[in-house]
């Protein structure tokens, strides 16, 4: 089976974020504020490679989608995803998915003094120095620069751009076994749970921070250690350098079953007895390092997916189980 859809909204629906002078709860109110399109297809195949006492049915579904906005209230302003949280790390944005990440721009650490190099919104290289009073911001050559926290630009979007399902159950004599797959990729994460494991103010941090900067001439990605500074790894305003891809492989199912011969029972009534055990969430591949990346701290957010922060992952869980049939 194969599809193709395209799919133009108008006057979506979504939460406008408001000062929280209003007093409005959760500061945000729904209203329709433009519009935007869905297109993308949708592949499924079902086969049967194997027939008989050993059988096997796969079946593979896959679906891609590309998320545009193409117009929004007020002369198309962008609304700024609120997280709830440390970081407001999302964008709605004519011409961008919508719910992009939205962060500032970073090159490195500077060798010579260790200090996170940032790039404003002129396209240069601005560093920065926890308590360093006037030259906390400074270009590379030492000369004052402005801060870069209001320099914020589109990172990438936040929606899978590709995703699907394999889907597998096998069949020999009296055994039966399943294996459900899911994946799904194109997108990016924030992860600000490494914004907050690497923050110095005096909070757990990860392995990560033996990696900082020591000695002019060190190459490294992680600063040099400033008790305080909450700016140089991303805590105070989202960075680039904690998006990361959200692409996935994960074993979503995995069934294993026995079923005791009918006759064994037949006598007392009973005409099937099944014993099986089953794993959810039995494996999962990534290159994501934060806890999960199907797990958002928004929930089901419709301005700030894609956010996490300290977000508890999907439990793994081993059932066993008897079936009987009278």
């Amino acid at each position: 089976e194969a599809d193709y859809f395209n799919k133009n909204i108008d006057n979506m629906i979504l939460d406008i974020p408001q000062a929280p002078s209003k007093g409005i709860p959760g500061n945000s109110i729904l209203a329709n504020v433009g519009s935007m399109y869905n297109k993308g297809i949708e592949l499924a195949l079902t086969g049967r490679p194997f027939t008989g006492k050993f059988s096997w049915t796969t079946t593979l579904n896959f679906a891609s989608i590309k998320n545009k906005v193409t117009a929004l209230v007020d002369n198309d302003k962008p609304i700024i995803g609120s997280t709830g949280g440390l970081e407001s790390a999302s964008i709605t944005k004519v011409g961008y998915p919508i719910g992009s990440l939205y962060a500032v721009k970073t090159a490195g650490v500077n060798p010579e003094n260790g200090r996170r190099i940032f790039i404003n919104r002129d396209g240069k290289k601005v560093q920065y120095l926890h308590f360093g009073g006037a030259n906390a911001w400074t270009y590379l050559d030492g000369t004052p620069a402005a801060s870069v926290a209001g320099d914020a630009q589109v990172m990438g979007g936040a929606i899978p751009t590709w995703y699907g399902g394999f889907n597998n159950t096998f069949r020999y004599a009296n055994f039966d076994a399943g294996l459900m797959f899911t994946f799904s990729g194109g997108n990016y994460i924030y992860n600000g749970s490494r914004a907050g494991l690497l923050d110095q103010r005096v909070w757990n941090n990860s392995t990560e921070v033996l990696n900082s900067w020591k000695t002019p001439g060190q190459v490294t990605n992680i600063p040099r250690a400033v008790f305080g500074d909450n700016v140089s790894n991303g805590s105070s305003f989202p960075i680039d350098a904690n998006i990361e891809k959200g692409d996935f492989l994960r074993l979503q199912t995995a069934t294993l079953g026995y079923t005791i011969p009918a006759s064994v029972f037949k006598q007392i009534g009973v005409s099937s007895v099944r014993l099986y055990g089953q794993v959810n969430n039995a494996f999962l591949w990534t290159k994501y390092s934060g806890s999960d990346p199907e797990i958002s701290s928004n929930g089901g957010s419709n301005l700030a997916p894609g956010v996490e922060r300290n977000s508890i992952p999907q439990g793994r869980t081993v059932t066993f189980g008897l079936n009987v049939g009278f």
